[in-house]
């Protein structure tokens, strides 16, 4: 193979020693990825049905690590790797699930010839993964085990080689040379430990935030991958690669006006025109707000701290959410929120909720030992928890199980998810804007996670040329295959509007299938990072497209890319049902239908339609109607072509996208869609 693609994918059986090769083409349809990822993960661990889905931390959990055709070609923003899996972070069931992160481990990896490396079985004592170019090797991660993760990279570094700072000294590797350093993606005490928190951690602190990976790199006796590569990547159209960078670099997009790089540091991700990592050194802290703000109001100095001590112990800032950036005043809040709901709220949120009201403290109902609650704003109080989950010392046991677990195991569960002091809206998954942004509320709903996927939050805001109906008109153009439908924006929430246009009709349906398709292709199989594509406004489809047919030299349309995201959306799907999904089972959390569920909006606040009218509102006093959720579900199911009983793909959906194989499961075990 060639365009983008190495032609190969490792295989690396930790119980058994053996690796062995996966030939890329034989999965080449599901573009790269994630897609490709998702269809080995049917193929491994769910077709021959040895194993129920049910325990992430079973040895014949299969864990692709993939890149996208477009990494290591110079395609900005493409360099970012995937991972899926059954996620043991997702509560109420451990789900099929996915995450991904930036750093440069996948340019790496397509150098050292591989287009991923799937993972399964459990070594006996712990091992890293040592990968220069095609040898591979497992190796004894004894002395690794218990250093956090920028110890390990160091010790790691030093024993591959390559420690010199970029372009500044050749290596020599076999017959080839590299300015490199070796790029490794890694757990800390908190993987090691299997706690539900943990993440994983690659090069200067960029992470998998969501899924709970890291535990399951504990789970497997696994401490960490290295790869060092020295060769090259073809493309069909190198120059028309070149014209599409700087087509994009002086055409008015998002690495223009207020996102343009303000340095250049070595820590930044690979390739990518930002440049927006915050200090230029192999170690420095992650930009990404929810790590980098894992303790607010304390200055710089104190929030690096406490995000380099969240690196260090490869702890998700997601999963180990206190606060957030933004609070909001929210209409019906909960008294206990003193009317100030941060946009998204999590396990140390909850804490500091129970201290205030008295279950939870030194000798409390709650014992809250080892942390200290009356530092609980201060740096001290982060590092003690952090090291109270790598430990599973006093409170930190229950909490390394997560923050919805915690709260059964201290029987508070259901009081808590019905009184909203759990803001988790579906699924365990920290909320992100989650209303009135709907479509991302739908995606929790539908078990997508945090879709952290800004495409149409920052589109549909304040007008951007001409009225608000105009700029909505402009975008609908955009959205293909489900073009000029501009009620697909329209977050009418309340009355005969929500039901005829708003977001529970049909039209709703419609961005959240177009949401959902563009996704699974162009951000997690193509691998271009959310936050670099796509701009709705200055971009969609163009630019993905230049760069797709100058790397793949493929002649498809930008439909019909939609099309294979909605394919892996489909085999997405089969997997959820294949461990339990369904109708019954797809619901948001009491809270989201009651006031004071929304959070806070940005841009401009989301368009409604109501009575012949279209203007912005921030909506902060939405919530949801659970009859119209159900009839959502209902439209959205149709669209999918999933059933409406359950919820579950039918075969001639299936068919109709080549997966035969999969329906042939699915009848043979009861679960395909009628």
């Amino acid at each position: 193979m060639a365009n983008g693609y190495t032609g190969k994918i490792a295989r690396i059986n930790l119980t058994t020693n053996e690796i062995t090769t996966i030939d890329t083409a034989k999965y080449e349809e599901f573009g790269g990825g994630y897609g490709i990822g998702a269809a080995i993960f049917w193929d491994l661990a769910v077709a021959p049905g040895q194993w129920d889905l049910k325990d992430p931390y079973d040895p014949r959990h299969v864990l692709p690590i993939m890149a996208g055709p477009l990494a290591a070609t110079g395609v900005p923003g493409a360099g970012r790797t995937s991972i899926c899996g059954i996620s043991p972070e997702t509560f109420p069931t451990c789900e099929f699930f996915r995450g991904n992160f930036g750093g440069r481990f996948a340019t790496m990896m397509k150098l050292a010839g591989w287009d991923g490396i799937v993972v399964e079985g459990k070594a006996e004592r712990p091992v890293w993964i040592n990968v220069i170019n095609d040898q591979i090797k497992i190796e004894s991660a004894r002395e690794l085990w218990g250093l956090d993760t920028w110890e390990t990279q160091d010790r790691i570094v030093s024993m591959v080689g390559g420690r010199t700072r970029f372009g500044e000294e050749w290596q020599k590797i076999g017959d080839s040379y590299t300015t490199g350093i070796p790029q490794i993606v890694c757990i800390g005490p908190v993987g090691e430990a299997k706690s539900r928190l943990a993440a994983l951690i690659q090069g200067s602190g960029v992470s998998a935030r969501i899924g709970g990976y890291g535990a399951v790199f504990g789970a497997k006796n696994l401490k960490a991958i290295s790869v060092t590569g020295t060769g090259t990547i073809e493309m069909a159209d190198p120059k028309g690669m070149l014209e599409a960078r700087l087509w994009q670099m002086g055409g008015g997009s998002l690495v223009t006006g207020s996102f343009a790089p303000a340095f250049t540091g070595s820590a930044s991700c690979h390739p990518c025109l930002r440049a927006d990592r915050r200090r230029n050194n192999y170690h420095g802290g992650e930009t990404m707000c929810v790590d980098q703000f894992w303790l607010s109001d304390k200055g710089d100095a104190a929030r690096d701290l406490a995000s380099e001590a969240l690196m260090r112990y490869g702890a998700s800032g997601w999963a180990a959410h206190f606060v957030g950036l933004f609070v909001s005043d929210i209409p019906g809040a909960p008294e206990f929120f003193h009317k100030q709901v941060p946009v998204e709220t999590g396990i140390g949120w909850y804490l500091r909720y129970l201290h205030e009201i008295g279950v939870l403290g030194p000798g409390k109902e709650i014992d809250s030992a080892p942390l200290p609650m009356d530092q609980w704003g201060e740096l001290a109080f982060r590092e003690a928890f952090l090291d109270a989950v790598s430990r599973r010392a006093g409170i930190g046991d229950a909490l390394a199980e997560g923050c919805c677990r915690a709260a059964q195991k201290w029987g508070r569960l259901e009081k808590d998810m019905e009184s909203g002091a759990l803001r988790f809206p579906a699924w365990g998954a920290t909320g992100h804007w989650t209303l009135p942004s709907v479509e991302w509320a739908y995606n929790y709903m539908l078990g997508a996670g945090d879709p952290s996927w800004h495409g149409l939050v920052t589109a549909v805001g304040a007008p951007r040329g001409g009225t608000l109906e105009e700029s909505l008109q402009r975008l609908s153009k955009k959205t293909i295959p489900y073009t000029d439908d501009i009620f697909m924006f329209n977050y009418a929430w309340k009355g005969e509007e929500a039901w005829k246009t708003g977001i529970y009709s049909p039209h709703k349906a419609k961005e959240v299938a177009w949401s959902r398709h563009y996704a699974s292709f162009w951000n997690e199989s193509m691998a271009f990072c959310e936050m670099f594509l796509p701009s709705l406004e200055t971009l969609t489809p163009e630019i993905e497209m230049k760069y797709y047919r100058a790397v793949t030299g493929k002649k498809d349309s930008f439909a019909d890319t939609m099309r294979i995201g909605q394919k892996i959306w489909t085999l997405e799907r089969a997997i959820r049902v294949m461990h339990g999904r369904s109708r019954k089972t797809e619901d948001f959390a009491p809270f989201m239908y009651k006031p004071g569920a929304s959070g806070m909006t940005f841009w401009g606040g989301v368009p409604i339609y109501e009575n012949g009218k279209w203007r912005s509102d921030e909506a902060p006093e939405m919530y949801l109607d659970r009859k119209g959720v159900d009839d959502f579900k209902t439209h959205y199911y149709a669209l999918e072509g999933w059933d409406k009983e359950n919820g579950w793909p039918t075969r001639k959906t299936l068919e109709e996208f080549g997966l035969k194989k999969v329906a042939d499961v699915m009848a043979a075990r009861g679960r395909l869609g009628s």
